[in-house]
């Protein structure tokens, strides 16, 4: 039997919807809209890695050129002239710590405002929406003024705490939409069985939304890495993360090369968080979108 032949049998087995749905004009114009983003998401990252390789006259090439001789002349700038190592560890530190604040206060708050019967509830988190809507720089002044009153300035514990004050309403905001999405049946079962309110937000709640916690927490520490004015004016030289390492290399003359390997070792810890917590990431972003 001849391929043709099979390939028509195969063809004639299939649903005709399902045909239609391949040749449907909506579905191939989501696959171009996925494709376009795709490549204007990750050219800027491949152009990224691929300067850190290349020297100075290389990069300075009127055209793109793939293959230019690789160097690690740039990487050896980094992390000889710069302790950048330790500046990515402060990045670490600070993300993680204040994220598991912003969690531990942010996950009973979130439920709190979806279970309990408070008064205002919706103004309250109309509220904390908006208060993560307040730009960095209108809440500069005062916080430097706070931290100096309490002597965190150059410390740790002062960029924390920053951080944590403009994680701490997403998480909040995001939480109440996840817990919304469990069915109240669920506690209330438990609760006419004798559970307490803080056993069942710790033993079901808690546990059902465990992909939202997971997105939530990506997305704290994906805040706290990016930050940079809190870091510059509230941190010290001992305390600089890994995003003021990186523009110590635009000044009067720039370092591209330079600037490009660190942006590059600085991507590498979130590339590496993401790839670990795809799965919840993608059970999280998902979680409410079907509704039986």
């Amino acid at each position: 039997m001849s391929a043709k032949v099979v390939s028509r049998q195969r063809g004639a087995g299939q649903h005709p919807a399902r045909r239609r749905r391949r040749r449907d004009p909506w579905v191939i114009g989501c696959y171009v809209a996925v494709a376009v983003f795709l490549v204007w998401v990750l050219v800027p990252i491949v152009q990224m890695v691929l300067t850190s390789f290349k020297s100075t006259y290389a990069i300075f090439q009127p055209t793109i050129h793939l293959n230019f001789a690789p160097t690690m002349a740039n990487y050896e700038t980094v992390f000889g002239k710069l302790d950048f190592l330790r500046n990515v560890l402060n990045s670490c530190l600070i993300a993680g710590v204040s994220t598991a604040i912003a969690l531990t206060l942010g996950v009973p708050a979130g439920y709190a405002l979806c279970r309990l019967n408070i008064r205002f509830e919706e103004a309250w988190a109309q509220g904390i929406l908006l208060a993560r809507m307040v730009p960095a720089v209108t809440l500069m002044v005062p916080m430097y003024v706070l931290m100096s009153k309490a002597s965190l300035l150059g410390s740790y514990w002062g960029v924390i705490l920053a951080h944590t004050s403009f994680e701490l309403p997403l998480v909040i905001w995001m939480m109440r939409s996840f817990f919304l999405d469990v069915p109240p049946a669920l506690e209330e079962a438990a609760m006419i069985d004798g559970a307490s309110r803080f056993r069942v937000f710790w033993q079901i709640a808690v546990p059902l939304t465990g992909p939202g916690i997971s997105v939530t927490a990506i997305l704290s520490i994906l805040l706290s890495w990016n930050e940079f004015l809190f870091a510059l004016v509230l941190g010290g030289r001992g305390t600089q993360t890994a995003p003021i390492a990186v523009s110590k290399f635009v000044g009067i003359n720039i370092d591209w090369g330079g600037s490009m390997a660190a942006a590059t070792i600085a991507l590498v810890p979130i590339f590496v968080m993401g790839l670990a917590v795809q799965k919840f990431l993608v059970r999280g972003l998902t979680m409410g979108a079907v509704k039986e």
